[in-house]
């Protein structure tokens, strides 16, 4: 016996549960190619990015951690939900940063892992013209003077599902798509409401007599 051997033992057992971790994940690999294979003829006009879907399971697995830290829970299964939906449909991140790039680069990536192709829009009415004819996601910075929301007011394919936020848990984009009905339930609600209507939560940008507001 040496005084290594409770490392080496300890070593030894990381790899054994890293070759478990990896069995598990080819198969769930295999279901999710299995469903991109049930999908392929799927006629649908929303994307296959479900957010309710995806919230359901990180919340589920994050009351059931025990020892592992919730931000390496969240981070993980974020990850591998993004890679396996990339097995079923290319999903691209349109974005536009005018002030602060890397941030929201940093908040993306935390929200949608690194599966999905970034590209850069010139302006929000890019990102948002991409969002409404693409498999894509329209990732727009917002500052609270920030206007192009109002676009979405009355737009009949685009809703905001969900709000990005900087390492401080400040709100520094908005993230917009084709989304279902049932899953636009079940994201942040943000509404866009008309100037003198008093706003129940907390409000994100104003313009043009109307308020962006986080419920």
């Amino acid at each position: 016996m040496t005084t290594d051997d409770p490392l080496a033992a300890l070593r030894r057992e990381i790899d054994r549960l890293d070759d478990a971790i990896l069995g598990l994940l080819e198969e769930r690999v295999a279901a999710a190619r299995g469903i991109a294979e049930l999908k392929r003829n799927e006629a649908d006009s929303r994307l296959r990015l479900r957010p309710a879907r995806e919230a359901a399971v990180v919340e589920r697995l994050v009351a059931k951690a025990g020892t592992s830290p919730e931000k390496l829970v969240r981070q993980v299964w974020r990850e591998i939900m993004a890679c396996c939906l990339d097995l079923q449909v290319h999903t691209h991140l349109i974005f536009y940063a005018e002030q602060r790039p890397a941030a929201l680069t940093d908040a993306m990536r935390r929200r949608f892992g690194c599966a999905g192709k970034m590209v850069v829009a010139h302006s929000p009415a890019e990102a948002l013209d991409y969002a409404r004819t693409e498999e894509a996601v329209a990732v727009i910075e917002l500052a609270p003077d920030s206007g192009w929301w109002t676009a979405l007011k009355d737009d009949p394919k685009l809703a905001i599902f969900d709000c990005l936020k900087d390492d401080e848990g400040q709100v520094i984009a908005l993230a917009i798509g084709r989304i279902a009905e049932e899953d636009r339930r079940a994201c942040p609600q943000i509404r866009i409401l008309d100037g003198e209507a008093a706003p129940a939560g907390e409000q994100l940008a104003a313009s043009d007599g109307l308020k962006l507001v986080l419920l």
